[in-house]
């Protein structure tokens, strides 16, 4: 008698809990029906759904992840300044200079360049191009963008699986107890994580890409029709040094003739030898005596 009085006021008691579950969930559900007595309700919002509820909230799309690369072509007065110039304009963007090459001559006649190959903060990659296209005569520009974005998502998935997959061989092995066992799992744990070094590397490569651009810049000068002419003292100097110049070089010509003519000096000594010889001996010979017409 006592065990049922006892299950009726559990029952009940639980019942009692449950009603009061579902009076606590009831009032904390918004009433539709009721609205606030200082909201007005316009005639067209009550003849029209709002087309934003009915419509789900679109999800934001990712911005494309590119690498770019620019090229431009400019032809400028001065070379060195314009060198300068745009190498204080990268400092000053927080980029480097890559690459410098000087294909300078020093002839008037003979159009010089100058090629440099910059790396810049992709954010900043317009304002950098605007400014060195202000320093000359803009001959060329280009620019060039690769979309990398299923690339990235591509190594970020495959990383992601072999870190999960590193995780569960190292639980496996803490259980296996054989030798045999141990050895294919330590192997395969290496060869996952070899895997992972080398993802997470092209992973780290294409960010970088993608964080930097590339500006290839080639600066020119004119072609000058008419050369520089110099001052009066550098014109007398340039004279002086060809001068000097020479003296040497028809100096160590005739040393080097000496030298040819004292090596083959057998050669020619026994002809002059033998001509001597002759035109002596033919100076000692009496003179031929005519014969006299009359007698």
């Amino acid at each position: 008698m006592k065990g049922q009085l006892s299950s009726k006021r559990s029952v009940k008691a639980l019942s009692m809990v449950i009603a009061i579950a579902l009076a606590s969930c009831a009032s904390s559900l918004p009433n539709k029906s009721s609205a606030p007595a200082n909201l007005t309700v316009l005639p067209e919002q009550a003849q029209a759904p709002n087309a934003d509820s009915a419509t789900p909230a679109k999800a934001a799309v990712p911005r494309p992840q590119l690498i770019k690369s620019a090229d431009i072509s400019i032809q400028v007065k001065s070379i060195e300044e314009t060198t300068k110039a745009i190498s204080d304009l990268v400092k000053q963007q927080q980029g480097d200079i890559l690459e410098l090459q000087d294909f300078r001559t020093g002839s008037y006649d003979i159009a010089q360049s100058v090629s440099l190959k910059l790396r810049i903060p992709q954010e900043r990659l317009d304002a950098v191009l605007e400014t060195i296209a202000q320093l000359g005569i803009v001959k060329g520009r280009s620019l060039k963008a690769e979309d990398v974005s299923n690339q990235l998502v591509d190594l970020q998935a495959r990383l992601k699986n072999l870190r999960q997959t590193e995780l569960q061989l190292q639980e496996i092995l803490k259980q296996t107890g054989s030798v045999g066992d141990v050895l294919k799992v330590t192997q395969e744990l290496s060869r996952v994580r070899e895997m992972i070094e080398q993802i997470d590397a092209q992973l780290t490569n294409l960010k970088n890409q993608v964080a930097y651009s590339t500006i290839q810049v080639t600066l020119s000068s004119a072609i000058a029709t008419i050369p520089p002419q110099s001052d009066l003292g550098t014109q007398i100097q340039n004279t002086w040094n060809s001068a000097t110049s020479s003296l040497v070089g028809v100096s160590i010509g005739l040393l080097k003739l000496a030298i040819w003519l004292l090596v083959y000096c057998p050669y020619w000594l026994i002809p002059l030898t033998i001509y001597l010889f002759l035109r002596r001996r033919r100076r000692q010979l009496p003179p031929v005596q005519k014969p006299d017409p009359e007698s």
